[in-house]
């Protein structure tokens, strides 16, 4: 099976360090994704990468925004999904309607969902974390450390 990675914002060379860990265990596709900025963009090239080995989807920051709201959606089916890093977009994080999530997340998305945030990250709060339990909690596990500790 393989992993689609899904780099943040701008983020295409900078996220190779973290895709060479994980084609470290499994095998790995990072599309470049596009510099258009909009929600619909960035799920569109997510998408047409969705083909049928990939059984896990990985986002990072603003990627991981990008596939929570996909999920939300229920547009992952059953694919693990894992987000590093994640803004929370909506009022009470940084307010940008068009990546927030939905208003009313379904209690069954589909997709088996889990978060991952740094307490040391400099870009994105670890409170935001906190802030994406919106996805039903029985699918969420959320957990706050180093990602790759023996790195």
């Amino acid at each position: 099976m393989t992993t689609l990675f899904v780099h943040g914002a701008d983020g295409y060379e900078d996220d190779q360090a973290m895709v060479a860990v994980l084609r470290g265990r499994d095998r790995v596709r990072m599309p470049a994704m596009p510099t258009d900025m909009r929600h619909a963009a960035w799920a569109m090239v997510v998408a047409d990468h969705l083909v049928d080995d990939v059984d896990t989807v990985v986002g990072h920051s603003f990627g991981g925004s990008t596939l929570l709201r996909m999920a939300a959606e229920g547009m992952l089916g059953g694919r693990r999904v894992v987000a590093l890093a994640a803004p929370d977009w909506g009022p009470d994080g940084w307010d940008v309607a068009d990546y927030a999530l939905p208003e009313r997340v379904p209690d069954d998305v589909g997709a088996r969902v889990a978060l991952h945030h740094c307490l040391d990250d400099t870009e994105v709060p670890p409170e935001h974390l906190e802030l994406l339990d919106r996805l039903a909690v029985d699918q969420l596990a959320n957990h706050i450390g180093n990602l790759f500790p023996d790195a």
